[in-house]
């Protein structure tokens, strides 16, 4: 199955458990945005991440789990309840993630919005739905992307950028700056 296939089955399944809840964002029950900003945020990874995490998704589905729900609960009880070997997995991706995220707020004010805070919460939880597979699998990706001096947050606010006509971050970053004022 090639990468953009698995990208699309992923933002499929997930919207499938995502619009099971209520949620107060609007924005996201517009299934066409949940499924573009699922396959942006996605787009950076490896083929093998991506096909371990839709098998998660296909797993969750035959057994009638909800991972987003799980997510979001994460997210708003503020804790997350994972045996050891998990969550040593998790920091170190955090780890990497969070400086990710902290150098793109710095160069990108106007893109990057979201607290440094918000984001590893948020990430935090999603990962707390992966199987330890596919955290592996995630973690080998962030590891070699930051080694190559790579940044897949900025891979994946790229993509996302790119597929609405911008050339650059850069000229995102301009436009962003000109409407706020």
């Amino acid at each position: 199955m090639e990468k953009k296939e698995i990208l699309k089955k992923i933002a499929d399944l997930e919207y499938t458990f995502f619009s099971k809840l209520k949620m107060l964002n609007q924005e996201c029950d517009r299934e066409r945005t949940f499924k573009f900003m699922r396959i942006a945020r996605f787009y950076p990874f490896s083929q093998e991440t991506l096909e371990a995490y839709l098998n998660d998704l296909e797993n969750a589905r035959l057994r009638g789990d909800n991972p987003l729900y799980k997510k979001y609960r994460c997210i708003e009880m503020g804790s997350t309840w994972l045996d050891e070997d998990k969550r040593k997995l998790i920091e170190q991706i955090l780890q990497i993630e969070t400086n990710w995220i902290k150098e793109l707020r710095e160069k990108y004010p106007h893109v990057i919005r979201d607290s440094v805070n918000e984001f590893r919460r948020y990430l935090e939880c999603e990962l707390s739905t992966f199987s330890p597979i596919t955290l592996e699998r995630y973690l080998k990706d962030v590891s070699l992307a930051y080694q190559e001096g790579r940044n897949l947050g900025y891979e994946s606010y790229l993509y996302t950028f790119s597929q609405l006509g911008y050339k650059s971050l850069e000229d995102v970053e301009r436009k962003m700056r000109e409407n706020d004022k």
